[in-house]
């Protein structure tokens, strides 16, 4: 699917209506440049479990959030080497809860096959993004 989103209220409300179609355990991959709208559209899956308050985990490399469903928020763009994903408990991790990746672009062999890839890009206008969508959920 192919959603154009005019500020970051629809992007939310994209993501959002994504969440509703998701359960337990799942990846979700999301690709973009920098500025894209990759935090933005978590903020909106994870208000769709009750999540209020999300942040990018760059520094961090992955952030838990608790609500109606376990969120694993993971930003990869610092990691170079699979080691690193073991090294966090990466594997174990995406066995529960929902799992959002940002930057999985390095690591796509270690991703599962039965994901949904979301790719984020600028439209014409400032705030235009382009979000596509694909995967068995979607």
């Amino acid at each position: 699917m192919k959603y154009v989103s005019n500020s970051v209220s629809e992007t939310e409300n994209i993501a959002r209506s994504l969440a509703e179609k998701v359960t337990p355990p799942y990846v979700v991959c999301l690709f973009g440049g920098l500025g894209a709208g990759k935090t933005a559209f978590v903020r909106g899956f994870a208000s769709a479990f009750g999540i209020e308050r999300v942040t990018s985990p760059t520094f961090s490399i992955m952030h838990r959030y608790e609500g109606r469903e376990r969120l694993n928020h993971y930003d990869l763009y610092r990691l170079s080497e699979p080691e690193e994903l073991w090294d966090i408990g990466f594997d174990e991790e995406i066995e529960s809860g929902i799992s959002l990746i940002e930057w999985p672009d390095a690591f796509l062999e270690f991703m599962p096959d039965d994901r949904i890839n979301v790719r984020i890009s600028r439209g014409d206008g400032e705030n235009t993004r382009i979000i596509e969508i694909e995967g068995a959920e979607a």
